[in-house]
């Protein structure tokens, strides 16, 4: 009995551990007091779900790449080609603007690019938890925070949806 009581609850384990995460009022916290009470400090198990949690977000990432905008540079172009075709300065003021836009976009990308952008998840995992005393509703929870975290938001909805209480087939 031990041996299937074993060999479910590892499955089960990582995945409830990352639902606790995405729970806003526990988020990592908890999973580390708990796994630490159980394995000790900084053990595998726990490095173990940080990784899987991170790696199936990695996979809604890939599914559902995150929204960009349209830069200012595509939409000055698309102002510039509609309007002042026939004007000469409108368009060359037009394309002083691009020159300007385009190396505006250049600096902005070298200035950037030292700055490590941090993912939706991480961002979650940082901000503050909310009081775990709020009874809360997990997935109206996420279902309103879709336009900050819609990768995380997708990820939180069927991970949430598991049916965990399942009776095995043997």
């Amino acid at each position: 009995m031990i041996e299937k009581f074993e060999k479910y609850w590892s499955d089960f384990c990582t995945i409830l551990a990352i639902a606790v995460i995405l729970d806003p009022r526990y988020k990592m916290a908890f999973i580390e007091f708990a796994y630490s009470k159980a394995y000790g400090q900084n053990s595998e198990e726990l490095k173990h779900v940080r990784d899987k949690l991170f790696s199936i977000f990695g996979e809604y990432n890939l599914i559902t790449p995150s929204s960009t905008t349209t830069s200012v540079l595509t939409q000055m172009s698309d102002v510039g080609s509609s309007a002042g075709r026939n004007d000469n300065s409108q368009s060359t003021l037009n394309q002083r603007t691009m020159d300007m836009f385009k190396g505006f976009d250049d600096f902005d990308n070298i200035d950037c690019s030292a700055y490590v952008r941090k993912s939706e998840l991480e961002l979650y995992l940082d901000e503050p938890r909310i009081d775990r005393k709020i009874d809360l509703d997990i997935l109206s929870f996420w279902k309103g925070n879709g336009f900050r975290y819609p990768n995380l938001s997708s990820m939180a909805r069927d991970i949430l949806s598991i049916p965990i209480s399942t009776v095995a087939s043997e």
